[in-house]
């Protein structure tokens, strides 16, 4: 591999160009091209511009991302800026999640407000107090938020969903996203177990249990039973196999 430079100074660790660096305790990590880091990082801000591959897990305050990110290990952050793509060997803690881009990790992604223009992926189960999504998800287990705002651009999956507020609906197709292959498609659907929560209205959905205060099934829906408390409202489009109250 052609090296550029490395600078490390005063607790900083610079990467320009084609280069590698060991992992260890930093201030500051500026990658400017494409670099490589052997080891666990720990540092205060990580600034990548360009691609990133990290042998070993991160563990930063505010990490600013365009490009694209490895990581073997895990990830725990405060604050992190995205405009790319982010593939996570373990588990992701991501306390504020903001940008466009794709976000994918082996394991779990959690934190406390995410909203994200793009796509999310998980093994795991993914929670934070907002989910705010528009694009597609895949999740390998349980979604839950106190607050869920979904626009389908393509289908999505999911194990289970649980929230306070929950809100699923069909994209617009006047606004397609940056990325050509997020294009919002005119058939997409979720596909879901079980949807429980107060406030739900969704559309485009398909599960076989939704349970709630108050739902509101709208088009393109099929459910194969809906339990509600406080009121139960079925579009004509929908189509529910059956109902009750609780």
């Amino acid at each position: 591999m052609g090296i550029t430079g490395i600078e490390s100074f005063k607790g900083d660790l610079k990467i320009t160009g084609q280069s590698s660096a060991p992992g260890g305790r930093y201030e500051r990590v500026k990658i400017m091209g494409d670099g490589v880091v052997n080891g666990d990082v720990d540092c205060s801000r990580l600034k990548c511009i360009g691609t990133l591959v990290l042998n070993g897990s991160l563990s930063s305050e505010h990490i600013s991302m365009i490009g694209t990110g490895s990581f073997s290990g895990d990830v725990q952050a405060g604050q992190v800026k995205l405009t790319g793509t982010a593939a996570i060997g373990g588990d992701a803690r991501l306390n504020v999640l903001r940008g466009s881009g794709s976000v994918e990790t082996k394991g779990s992604l959690r934190g406390e407000q995410f909203r994200i223009t793009g796509q999310i992926q998980t093994q795991g189960d993914c929670a934070a107090d907002v989910f705010n999504l528009r694009g597609m998800f895949e999740i390998g287990g349980l979604l839950n938020a106190g607050e869920i705002d979904i626009r389908l651009y393509q289908d999505c999956w999911v194990q289970e969903i649980g929230g306070e507020h929950i809100s699923i609906r069909k994209a617009s197709l006047r606004n397609p996203l940056q990325y050509f292959y997020f294009r919002p498609q005119p058939h997409a659907c979720l596909t879901v177990n079980v949807i429980e929560g107060d406030d739900i209205y969704i559309e485009h959905t398909k599960a076989a249990v939704v349970r709630g205060n108050r739902i509101t099934v709208g088009p393109g829906c099929e459910i194969g039973l809906v339990e509600y408390k406080e009121s139960f409202e079925k579009k004509k489009s929908a189509r529910v196999s059956e109902y009750r109250k609780l």
